[in-house]
């Protein structure tokens, strides 16, 4: 692993971070649910998808940030 992958804020650092951002994609999620799909949704508190695998969620997730 490089060091570009590793996350070098503690926690609280990371969440501070997302709420002196409103409204910018600083952090996506994917959760599991009871039913097998998976909530993905992002900071910028605009994007909110249910995908049916934790792959597809994390897919939509880097299409929405534009990352792939």
């Amino acid at each position: 692993m490089s060091d570009s992958n590793v996350l070098h804020d503690t926690p609280a650092e990371f969440l501070r971070d997302i709420a002196q951002q409103p409204g910018r994609c600083t952090a996506q999620s994917v959760i599991p649910l009871d039913d097998g799909t998976y909530a993905c949704a992002c900071s910028c508190e605009t994007w909110e998808v249910i995908a049916p695998s934790r792959q597809e969620g994390l897919q939509l997730a880097r299409r929405h940030t534009g990352s792939i």
